[in-house]
C-alpha cells in the first residue's frame, strides 16, 4: 500500500470523527502520533476552527519536556483553590489514595489520583487507611495482601502532600495530561475542572 494511501486512510478516519471525539484526541490522546498523522489532526482542528490552543496541545504531547517545563504547568494547579475545600491559601498537590475492601475470596483495590490542598489530601489518605484497616483483610489470598499495599501507598502518599514544590504524584498527572494544560492555561475554570476528578 502507497504512503499517499495510507496518509488518506488517516485523513479519513479522523475526519469522521466529531467535534467531541477529535478534542479528547487532540487533548489527551495525541502523544505518539507519527509527524503526519499530527500534521492532519491539526489541519482538522483548524479547518473545524476548534483553535489554535487545541493544535498547540497536539504539539505538546509529543515533545520532550523538561522538569522546569513540567513544573510551570504543575505551578497554575498549585495556585488554584482546592477543589475538596475551597481553600487558597495553601498551594495544591496530589496524592495517591489507595484502599483494599475484602470479602472471602474477593478483594477489591482501588486506586486514585487525587489533586487537593495538603490538608484534605491527608484527610484522603486517612479515610483510605481506616476503610483498609477495618475492611481490607478479610478476603483469602489476596486481602492482606492487597491492605498491606494500600496502607503502604497512603503511609508514603502523607510524606509526600506537605512538599514545598510539586511533588511526584502531581508531576506526573501534569505530564499525563499535559495536552489538556496547555489548552487550558489561561482558562482557571476549565483548569479547575480538570483538576476535580479523581483520576484511576
Amino acid at each position: 500500500m502507497s504512503k499517499g494511501l495510507d496518509t488518506e486512510q488517516v485523513r479519513a478516519y479522523y475526519q469522521q470523527l466529531d467535534n467531541d471525539e477529535l478534542m479528547r484526541i487532540a487533548l489527551h490522546d495525541a502523544a505518539g502520533l507519527t509527524p503526519e498523522a499530527q500534521q492532519i489532526v491539526q489541519q482538522e482542528l483548524e479547518k473545524r476552527k476548534l483553535g489554535t490552543a487545541a493544535a498547540d496541545a497536539v504539539r505538546v504531547q509529543n515533545k520532550r519536556h523538561s522538569m522546569e517545563e513540567i513544573d510551570a504547568y504543575c505551578a497554575l494547579v498549585r495556585k488554584l483553590n482546592c477543589p475538596q475545600c475551597g481553600g487558597s491559601i495553601t498551594p495544591l498537590n496530589a496524592a495517591l489514595i489507595s484502599s483494599t475492601i475484602s470479602i472471602l475470596i474477593v478483594t477489591i483495590q482501588n486506586k486514585k489520583l487525587k489533586v487537593a490542598c495538603p490538608d484534605c489530601l491527608d484527610k484522603a489518605n486517612g479515610k483510605a487507611i481506616t476503610t483498609t484497616l477495618l475492611l481490607g483483610w478479610w478476603g483469602f489470598p489476596w486481602g492482606p495482601i492487597r491492605a498491606i499495599q494500600s496502607l503502604g501507598h497512603n503511609n508514603k502518599s502523607k510524606t509526600m502532600n506537605h512538599e514545598e514544590g510539586p511533588n511526584d504524584h502531581l508531576r506526573s498527572f501534569v505530564a499525563a495530561n499535559i495536552g489538556a494544560f496547555e489548552m487550558y492555561k489561561n482558562d482557571t475554570e476549565k483548569l479547575r475542572e480538570l483538576i476535580s476528578v479523581d483520576l484511576e
